[in-house]
């Protein structure tokens, strides 16, 4: 079973043809923007991130590590938002025909009907806001929220949070609503009619499966000639919500 995250569907998006390389040969691409000290160094970041969320002794650590001792005293402000609920290191997926749509969530904060997911990095490239807000990695972060949380789109939102060396870290946040998650949604659908292909070249062998097949590509193809709606194409396909 396919499993697409933001950079996978960014790919396929943007590359068909190297994307299906990736799907055959199970060789999915490293993040594009960090190279392997700084993926290392996100890596343990986080870790600590964790460890401290879970309240568990970190000061050792943070007086062996200023640097992250630094980046930590830049989130305070952030983890010390008042809520009713808070969730670390969270994983929501939504199935959609064959294909998990996946994304990862370092701090969700629920306060009333609201709530905030909070992407914290140290990773040192730094997109512009304009770029970052209509990027995969946010948009789909917002629209599994949407669906997945019973929450509307105008009580969503999104911070990142991007630690430094200065005294105070770079905070970009990003507010949601029905217009954007109607258009996301028909992205989404434009993004997924491209994996069909793909799809058909896995061997099915129960009759319910093709059947499914059958209906999904017939679906497809009323989407991709207007006569449904990207809403309604996505909505005829199986889906499980976890």
């Amino acid at each position: 079973m396919n499993q697409l995250n933001y950079e996978l569907l960014e790919l396929l998006e943007k590359n068909t043809q190297k994307s299906q390389q990736y799907f055959v040969e199970q060789k999915f691409p490293p993040h594009y923007s960090e190279n392997t000290t700084q993926q290392n160094l996100g890596r343990q970041f986080h870790l600590l991130m964790q460890q401290l969320m879970m309240e568990l002794p970190v000061e050792p650590f943070l007086t062996a590590y200023p640097k992250m001792a630094h980046w930590i005293s830049q989130l305070q402000l952030i983890i010390n938002i008042p809520s009713e609920s808070k969730q670390y290191n969270v994983n929501l997926q939504k199935l959609i025909f064959d294909t998990f749509i996946t994304a990862k969530y370092d701090l969700l904060i629920e306060s009333g009907e609201k709530i905030i997911a909070v992407d914290w990095t140290s990773e040192r490239y730094i997109q512009q806001p304009e770029n970052l807000e209509k990027s995969w990695q946010t948009q789909l972060r917002l629209f599994l929220l949407a669906e997945t949380q019973q929450i509307t789109p105008d009580n969503i939102s999104i911070i990142y949070c991007f630690v430094n060396e200065d005294d105070y870290s770079t905070i970009y946040q990003f507010g949601y609503s029905q217009e954007k998650h109607d258009a996301f949604i028909e992205r989404l659908a434009m993004t997924l009619s491209k994996l069909p292909s793909i799809i058909n070249s896995t061997n099915h062998s129960e009759s319910s499966a093709e059947n499914s097949i059958n209906e999904h590509e017939l679906n497809l193809q009323k989407f991709l000639k207007r006569e449904i709606t990207a809403t309604e194409y996505l909505t005829t396909v199986p889906e499980v919500k976890i």
